[in-house]
């Protein structure tokens, strides 16, 4: 339970969406005040007036992107959390990703609602959202190109890095080891796992359980070794399993 009021924005225009949003945050947050806006203009009329310190935003409405809003009161109000929601798997999801912001795919169910709700009400007015939603739009903006970055973090800090720096990441348990062009290596709390989620198919291959290289910077592969050499004198093991893939990668490089 929360320990004071707060208030709680909805900017939805479908109807169906709506009705089972505000059923699920009536029956297990009753301390929320939802208010609900269709559409940029109400949105924009409910803001000034109420407040609220988490939103939940629909990308697409009818009268724009909430993204275009979402810049406009940033960094008035850092005093926020908040849940994208989206019907499309596209490139905003892609930065949602990059970014460590959540997000719900539509159709979504009650039960993932709540779990996103409950970890937003965690992060109101965290330093390090500000710095996400800075990573989003630049990612956003620059959809079409390979200059996007992807927030790393420590145990210390939260830190921005481009990922044309990322050379290799190194799986250690629930931890990472990141390393980037002409630096140590930094040492994450974001698992393997989450990092191909993100960079796989943009360029980044796993080709060992414990090892997800970027694919721009292999030097070599050492056949009766398993070793693929990238930049740097970085030299990783490839897996029997991931050999094949790897092979096909690189013979279709002079097609």
């Amino acid at each position: 339970m929360l320990k004071r009021s707060i208030s709680c924005m909805l900017v939805e225009d479908d109807d169906a969406s709506i009705d089972m949003i505000a059923g699920t945050m009536q029956r297990f947050f009753p301390e929320i005040r939802l208010l609900i806006g269709r559409n940029l203009d109400e949105a924009r009329h409910l803001f000034a007036i109420n407040q609220p310190e988490l939103l939940l935003l629909d990308i697409n409405l009818p009268d724009g992107l909430s993204l275009d809003w979402l810049r406009e009161i940033f960094d008035n109000n850092r005093q926020l959390s908040i849940i994208f929601t989206t019907a499309h798997a596209n490139y905003a999801v892609e930065a949602f990703k990059f970014s460590a912001l959540d997000y719900l795919l539509k159709p979504f169910v009650p039960q993932e609602l709540i779990q996103a709700v409950q970890k937003a009400l965690q992060v109101i007015g965290d330093r390090d959202l500000h710095v996400q939603l800075e990573t989003f739009f630049h990612n956003y903006q620059q959809q079409q190109t390979p200059d996007k970055r992807l927030v790393l973090r420590t145990t210390e800090e939260i830190r921005v890095v481009n990922i044309l720096d990322m050379l290799v990441i190194e799986a250690d348990n629930s931890y990472s080891k990141c390393y980037l062009k002409g630096a140590e290596g930094i040492w994450v709390t974001q698992s393997i796992k989450t990092f191909d989620h993100q960079l796989s198919g943009i360029g980044f291959m796993r080709v060992h359980q414990s090892y997800l290289v970027h694919l721009r910077y292999i030097v070599s592969f050492k056949k009766k070794t398993n070793l693929l050499v990238l930049v740097e004198g970085l030299s990783i093991p490839v897996s029997q399993q991931k050999r094949a893939s790897l092979l096909a990668y690189l013979n279709n490089l002079d097609q």
